[in-house]
């Protein structure tokens, strides 16, 4: 169980040190150079997050995971997953057609199809789930949350800021 807690710190630490960087980035910038100042932001915090999440998933027992996943899926009725599902959809639409049509994310998913795709889930088809998201959109999430917890994104976000921000993902995808 430490060296769960190592990973995760070390993710944690990580992140906070891009955050840092990011910093940096709002300094005052000519209208030209504002798109490459924003790509730059996108970059750093959508890798940022991916880093943490694949730091997660690398130190996540899977077949605990999914059975605990499935177990819940299981005692759902249709509109209780009809209810969730429609919650997450609503973020997961933003995603590009590809990303959407490569992994079956669409509006119509039904409870026995999430049950198969969670069955299937290896690390590595989670990784690679991970890579397809946009930067883009991970950052426009991420200033999202910041700005619904009215945290200013002038100043570098502390720890704790960043551990709520993944809590409140983590709270997303199990559903709660």
């Amino acid at each position: 169980m430490n060296k769960i807690k190592i990973y995760i710190i070390g993710f944690m630490a990580i992140i906070l040190g891009l955050s840092l960087v990011c910093e940096g980035l709002y300094a005052e910038e000519k209208d030209n150079e504002a798109a490459d100042i924003q790509i730059t932001r996108e970059l750093i915090i959508g890798q940022a997050v991916k880093l943490f999440a694949k730091g997660y998933i690398a130190v996540t027992d899977i077949d605990r995971a999914k059975k605990v996943n499935i177990t819940k899926l299981e005692k759902m009725d249709d509109q209780e997953f009809r209810s969730k599902y429609t919650a997450i959809y609503g973020d997961m639409k933003e995603l590009p057609r590809n990303v959407k049509t490569d992994y079956g994310i669409d509006e119509k998913m039904d409870r026995s199809t999430a049950i198969r795709k969670v069955q299937s889930a290896s690390k590595k088809d989670l990784y690679t789930i991970i890579d397809s998201i946009p930067d883009a959109f991970i950052a426009k999430h991420f200033e999202n949350y910041l700005a619904e917890n009215e945290l200013d994104l002038k100043k570098k976000p502390s720890l704790q800021e960043i551990v709520l921000f993944w809590s409140n993902i983590r709270k997303k995808l199990d559903g709660e």
